[in-house]
């Protein structure tokens, strides 16, 4: 989505949202005048769309596919229109909190093992802090640097793992230990190669909901040559349409956590969500 269009489509949704309380002065948005032209919901789930687009590794076509997904993240357009954070910034720290939202992408540093830090005073570099300390006269239990060992496993977990795994390894790495970091490596590469978007997501007959058979299934499968785009399909298959997750009460927390003013914005659109398909509920019957 282009810059002009995206701010096109926030200038039309900022009018339609103050035109609602304009006139109704109260309440939340309304779903009401949503009929054959649908301006406010389908402002709003472009709008959201097009923000969803701006992340990076983002599942904005598994969104785009699915009804619901849409209009969760339309009445998330919504209340972040009405809050000081924007909407792209929004669904970033989102992103980072409910599962889904991505795609399984490898980490940066995938195959690859930080260093321990070296002193500059004498060009030492750190002991592993996993390792026992030398006992001292008539000490018979072990001591270790607990310390050091909490704020590594703080700073940087994957180096954490690695240490300890040397320690129990009388403090040096296995060839097993090498050889499977070598396979992850091999690995990132070729998943970072892989290009997913909107059309694989199509094609995907391994998803739920493509309506294919087993067979299909496998014959779909058996015609693609890249063992790693085969994976990606599984994968994005599991991971199905992404949720805003408004009503779990343990992503709720940890938005919260992170940042209340966004947990706000966040409870505000579960609640119109529920004001509008409360709407669609009387409108139906």
């Amino acid at each position: 989505m282009s810059e002009d269009l995206f701010e096109t489509l926030q200038r039309d949704l900022a009018r339609e949202v103050d035109d609602h309380y304009e006139r109704q002065k109260v309440g939340p948005v309304s779903i009401r005048r949503i009929g054959p032209n649908a301006s406010l919901q389908t402002v709003s789930e472009r709008l959201a769309l097009g923000a969803y687009q701006r992340l990076k590794h983002g599942r904005w076509y598994a969104a785009a596919s699915d009804p619901e997904a849409r209009l969760q993240l339309g009445a998330l357009a919504v209340a972040a229109r009405q809050s000081r954070r924007s909407l792209v910034e929004i669904i970033e720290v989102l992103s980072t909190i409910i599962p889904g939202w991505r795609q399984v992408r490898p980490d940066a540093d995938a195959g690859t093992v930080p260093e321990l830090p070296i002193d500059k005073a004498t060009g030492l570099r750190c002991r592993n802090p996993f390792l026992p300390l030398p006992p001292r006269s008539g000490e018979t239990t072990p001591r270790f640097d607990h310390q050091s060992q909490t704020m590594i496993r703080e700073q940087s977990p994957r180096l954490a793992k690695w240490l300890e795994d040397c320690a129990a390894n009388d403090g040096l790495p296995s060839v097993a230990m090498l050889d499977q970091l070598e396979a992850e490596k091999i690995e990132a590469d070729h998943l970072r190669k892989v290009q997913y978007g909107d059309r694989e997501w199509q094609e995907n007959k391994l998803r739920p909901d493509s309506g294919a058979t087993l067979t299909e299934q496998n014959l779909f499968v058996q015609g693609i040559a890249d063992p790693w785009l085969v994976r990606f399909h599984r994968t994005e298959a599991k991971l199905g349409s992404p949720r805003c997750g408004y009503d779990n009460l343990t992503h709720c927390m940890a938005i919260a956590k992170r940042d209340p003013e966004i947990r706000q914005v966040h409870k505000a659109a579960g609640e119109l969500l529920k004001a509008w398909k409360a709407e669609q509920q009387e409108k139906a019957a």
